[in-house]
């Protein structure tokens, strides 16, 4: 069992609610996550108020063994965010293209350090791309038997 004590704060940030149901995707096969946090930008928000949303999300958690920030897109208001605050904040990590994948592995592992999440992270993002369909056509070709 991981002590909670010893993981890294997590904050998901995104356009509209697609990290708080990333979130809850991935909560529903690794169970619920302590420590976590999300932040939706919606249309009416402006920079300053997500910037204030921000500041209110990491005052509630524990960052003492770092904070890794997954954000939708670069360039976006979510990304702009979490950028600016890691220049003011030491022990941090913010990356784009949050996807589950990326969170199942952040999940199981958040009790690694920032420099071994961030190498395991971007694997985990480049192995959640697979074109299934060919997979399955090769899968069908050698062995014949359908999927179904």
């Amino acid at each position: 069992m991981i002590d909670k004590s010893s993981n890294v704060a997590v904050i998901l940030a995104s356009h509209g609610f697609f990290a708080k149901e990333a979130l809850r995707s991935a909560e529903m096969i690794v169970g619920k996550q302590q420590n976590c946090a999300y932040l939706a930008v919606k249309e009416d928000m402006n920079l300053e108020q997500a910037k204030s949303q921000m500041e209110k999300l990491l005052m509630d958690l524990d960052t003492s063994k770092g904070i890794i920030i997954l954000c939708d897109i670069l360039g976006g208001t979510p990304s702009n965010v979490s950028g600016a605050f890691c220049l003011k904040q030491k022990n941090t990590l913010v990356l784009s293209g949050l996807n589950l994948p990326m969170l199942l592995d952040l999940f199981t592992n958040r009790n690694r350090n920032l420099n071994e999440l961030a190498e395991s992270l971007e694997k985990s993002y480049k192995m959640g791309f697979q074109n299934i369909s060919e997979r399955f056509r090769e899968e069908e070709q050698e062995d014949g038997s359908g999927i179904l």
